[in-house]
């Protein structure tokens, strides 16, 4: 199934203001990327276009300028069919993004696998400090019944005692 965006899906998606995604969109199909519109002119998105945008995106904030970002998003789009020696300084710029973007989203997994692992440590230690909660529970629970049990059977004594002295008491008397 196709999924159609709207604009204001697209800019959120991409963080950006919709007057903000019209000027990229402008960008782009100045440079002969074509977007999908209706009747009345208005542009609706697909998720090509989006995957377009996001690469525009990122290429712009990787340093490049948005007129650089839009010729080489419409050359990788077009399969970079022009002649070599227009694309050639584009494509070393564009190379030296990817090769930027591939080495941070390494540097990223890594960060992640390691969290991970920090979160797993973590996650262990909190289940052992809570097993170590429970038992120390359970065995003040019991020492505190024992005492209470205890304490019962001491005043059940002293009642039984004092009955006694009273019966005496009373015979004496």
């Amino acid at each position: 199934m196709v999924k159609i965006y709207s604009p204001a899906e697209i800019s959120d998606a991409l963080q950006i203001k919709e007057s903000t995604l019209r000027k990229y969109c402008l960008l782009l199909e100045e440079r002969g990327y074509e977007f999908t519109k209706n009747a009345r002119g208005q542009r609706f998105y697909y998720d090509g276009d989006v995957i377009t945008l996001r690469k525009f995106v990122t290429l712009k904030d990787n340093g490049m300028t948005l007129e650089e970002s839009a010729e080489g998003v419409v050359l990788w789009h077009k399969g970079n069919d022009t002649e070599e020696t227009s694309i050639a300084p584009i494509n070393t710029d564009m190379q030296n993004v990817i090769e930027r973007y591939v080495s941070d989203m390494a540097e990223m997994k890594d960060m992640m696998h390691k969290q991970n692992e920090i979160i797993m440590k973590l996650s262990d230690k909190i289940d052992k400090q809570q097993e170590y909660i429970n038992n120390n529970l359970a065995e003040r629970d019991q020492k505190l019944m024992k005492v209470l049990e205890d304490n019962i059977e001491t005043q059940k004594q002293i009642a039984s005692e004092n009955e006694k002295k009273g019966f005496w008491k009373k015979l004496f008397k």
